[in-house]
């Protein structure tokens, strides 16, 4: 199993989706578009498995049941490990033919992993978005108030294009040969501790 460059494109679009609140706030896109079990079913639909996508999502959402995010304070970034951990499950679960507990360690382990890099990701959106902060507190002390909308409506698209879509798609379209980095330099056996 592959992804091909529209399915990537849509795993980067919903990435983004679920981490931009000007996108129906908050309950929208992180509690609902970002959550593993509705990244799952998405991905499954978008991977034409639905079956494997709602398993791999079900086994990553156990691990992120009670995640939240006190002071914005992340631990793993659920948008990262839907749109990215969810598909790169998805490949490994049905090139390596597993079922039952196997398939869900797998996706347990892809999706934890992909969370740590995602939370790095998240930090990095947040980051970029100060840029566009401090253009704000520009635009708003020299009473050019309508320039404002772009600052909360239009530039933060720019930090989830770099730090949710670009990483998103390249991650995803690698497909079974981002599996095989992972595994090489993230063993996830326990076998080599």
């Amino acid at each position: 199993m592959s992804v091909s460059i529209w399915q990537a494109t849509l795993f980067g679009i919903f990435a983004c989706l679920a981490s931009l609140p000007g996108m129906g706030g908050t309950v929208v896109g992180n509690y609902t578009l970002g959550r593993p079990l509705v990244g799952g079913l998405i991905c499954g639909l978008i991977m034409g498995d639905v079956a494997t996508g709602i398993i791999a999502g079900a086994a990553i959402q156990i691990v992120y049941i009670a995640l939240i995010t006190p002071g914005g304070a992340v631990a793993a970034d659920v948008r990262a490990i839907s749109y990215i951990g969810v598909p790169l499950s998805i490949i490994a679960i049905t090139n390596m033919g597993l079922t039952g507990a196997k398939a869900t360690s797998m996706a347990t382990a892809l999706g934890s992993t992909v969370g740590t890099l995602g939370t790095v990701l998240m930090y990095g959106t947040a980051t970029m978005n100060l840029i566009w902060q401090a253009y704000g507190w520009k635009c708003l002390e020299s009473g050019k108030l309508k320039k404002l909308y772009a600052v909360d409506m239009g530039l933060p698209w720019i930090s989830h294009i770099i730090c949710s879509f670009i990483p998103t798609f390249i991650i995803t379209y690698l497909g079974s040969d981002m599996i095989k980095v992972i595994q090489t330099y993230l063993p996830m056996d326990g076998d080599n501790m």
